[in-house]
């Protein structure tokens, strides 16, 4: 099995989603597709401006969240069959994200979201390890951006295959 990771930042913890990342990996950790993406939306959260715009260098542009969405769709729609689907602490984050993804086209997609959605917090705690453990440390990656939707995914999804190559 693969593992498939995705990030989402918003704009403040219920916000609009701008930007998504997401890495497949192979059980091994080889990066197999990576994809990072940002929409063009206002920033209005002084924390968001402050701490997660900065890091976000080299994602590729969409005219609107609706495109990002389609786009985000697409690659998970290729990679879910065959790949653990993680996220990190989901809620309410990803989880409002992949809602919003499956109402675009509920007729097409309700039946097709992820299932199961592993989060890698509870994978933490359940070997008994620290789930708010910084990831990139914790995955002993170097030259990560935290907040920068990619390179989070990586993290985790790193976290996780470490976590589970210790069962």
């Amino acid at each position: 099995m693969k593992v498939f990771c995705f990030d989402v930042e918003t704009d403040g913890l219920y916000g609009a989603p701008f930007a998504v990342g997401a890495v497949v990996l192979s059980e091994s950790g080889e990066e197999i597709e990576r994809f990072a993406g940002i929409a063009q939306i206002k920033i209005k959260n002084d924390w968001v401006k402050q701490n997660v715009l900065p890091n976000l260098e080299g994602l590729q542009k969409y005219e609107t969240d609706v495109d990002l969405r389609e786009a985000f769709w697409d690659i998970y729609q290729k990679h879910k069959g065959d790949s653990y689907i993680l996220v990190d602490v989901g809620y309410p984050v990803e989880t409002n994200f992949l809602r919003q993804v499956i109402l675009d086209d509920l007729e097409n997609r309700q039946w097709n979201g992820p299932y199961p959605l592993y989060d890698v917090s509870s994978v933490l705690q359940a070997k008994g390890i620290d789930p708010d453990v910084n990831r990139i440390e914790y995955s002993g990656l170097k030259g990560l951006k935290p907040h920068n939707p990619a390179d989070d995914a990586l993290a985790s999804a790193m976290t996780f295959i470490k976590v589970m190559a210790n069962r």
